[in-house]
């Protein structure tokens, strides 16, 4: 009984989307050896699809990068590109003065990136085939390195725009984030103003053609539908934020929301967009959920019920992105025991097969392999893995100081929406159990 009370109890709360890319790319497979055979076959077909786009790459120009970042507190960053639905890890080492090389053919198709580790990311970077970017900047904290990264060479031009707006955005900025506004009038006073601004920058990063990339159209439509979305999508946020009831929230996106875009919302030019694939969808289909749990309280006790309404609601490419996305997070998130990976992996079974993306059918099934690995080493009763964080002061607390005691360990951000919602509730979780050994 006494090791019993020693057992800490961890509930990891993530947040959608948005937040993080769950790597799939070399999950080992535990299965049965009779369907040792079968599973071969599947890797097999995998590894020729895999050197196919290879293949595909290697016939493309590549992108190199190379600069310097100084006083950047981590000498590995990762550079991660979409090579047809698979995301691809590249290393940028730096050296003692901060500067590095690199060239690689996992760049096969026009895409928006990030260069990043923990505490050094370069956020929003477009990239292609041939392109030859050389960035500089000062890493010593965000904001310095927000304002001090400068992009040259072959591919800049593209990249204007966010050199642009990060300079005008410093500029304007104001105490209050657009997250913390609840009044409406202020709220929608600035969104005319960011949308002004947007505008404005739009044209004249993008005013005049530039002849050596052929890529410069296909960015310039991506910043314009990224624009779009981030917009819409703070319209719908904000009737969350500002805890709207079903009525008030219908009301609200009814008189405000772009209605073009909801019935268009299958569109597969928005593709491009990842604020269209990321935020806004999912921001739109939270909030159909809201007014069906509103109509029919029963719904909340299916935790299927936003799985049929993506399967209801989105079509084509965005209804594999998304519905991947969501299985993926139930599959993590969502079971804490064998039971409830079992009901999951029955409920998922039709939706996986409906999938059309062998890629996202297969990295589905690698994930629930994972999980059952990981219930396996963290069941009740068994100690808790290590690990220790820094907080905001930078100080490093780990695991093994609290032993003896009960753990609520939260995992969110500042700019998400959902996890600034759900701050009074854990306020009172604490409030609730911080007496309570």
């Amino acid at each position: 009984m006494l090791e019993l009370l020693r057992i800490l109890n961890i509930n990891i709360i993530m947040k959608s989307k948005t937040i993080l890319i769950l790597l799939l790319i070399a999950v080992a497979i535990s299965v049965q050896a009779q369907d040792n055979t079968k599973k071969l076959k599947e890797i097999r077909v995998d590894l020729v699809q895999l050197d196919t786009i290879t293949a595909q790459a290697k016939k493309t120009e590549p992108l190199i990068l190379q600069g310097q970042i100084t006083n950047s507190p981590e000498k590995e960053l990762y550079l991660f590109t979409d090579s047809v639905g698979k995301y691809k890890p590249d290393t940028l080492r730096l050296d003692n003065e901060g500067r590095f090389y690199l060239k690689t053919y996992n760049a096969i198709n026009p895409q928006k990136v990030s260069i990043q580790n923990k505490r050094t990311q370069l956020n929003n970077i477009y990239v292609a085939p041939g392109y030859n970017l050389t960035i500089t900047a000062d890493a010593s904290d965000f904001p310095t390195l927000m304002e001090t990264t400068q992009i040259t060479g072959k591919g800049a031009e593209s990249n204007r725009y966010r050199e642009l707006y990060l300079k005008e955005y410093i500029r304007r900025k104001e105490a209050d984030n657009w997250y913390e506004f609840t009044d409406e009038a202020k709220f929608s006073s600035y969104l005319e103003a960011e949308k002004q601004l947007t505008d404005s920058i739009e044209k004249v990063a993008f005013g005049k053609a530039v002849g050596n990339d052929p890529y410069f159209s296909h960015f310039e439509e991506m910043t314009r539908l990224d624009n779009l979305f981030l917009h819409e999508y703070k319209k719908i946020a904000f009737t969350k934020l500002t805890g709207m009831n079903a009525r008030q929230a219908r009301e609200f996106v009814e008189k405000l929301a772009d209605a073009t875009l909801i019935k268009d919302i299958n569109n597969e030019a928005y593709f491009i967009s990842e604020n269209y694939k990321g935020w806004y969808v999912n921001e739109y289909l939270d909030y159909l959920l809201k007014l069906d749990y509103d109509k029919d309280s029963t719904l909340l006790a299916n935790n299927f019920y936003n799985i049929e309404k993506i399967n209801q609601t989105l079509k084509g490419k965005i209804r594999e992105h998304t519905l991947y996305n969501k299985l993926i997070g139930k599959i993590h998130y969502a079971t804490g025991n064998f039971q409830q990976l079992n009901e999951t992996r029955e409920k998922a079974r039709p939706y996986v097969a409906s999938l059309e993306n062998r890629y996202f059918r297969q990295a589905i099934e690698n994930a629930f392999a994972e999980k059952e690995k990981l219930l396996y080493r963290t069941q009740k009763g068994q100690p808790a893995p290590p690990f220790a964080l820094k907080s905001d002061n930078d100080m490093t607390y780990s695991l093994s100081d609290f032993k003896g005691k009960v753990i609520y360990l939260d995992l969110w951000a500042s700019w998400c929406a959902p996890c600034r919602a759900q701050i009074p509730d854990l306020k009172k979780i604490y409030d609730t159990y911080k007496n309570d050994d």
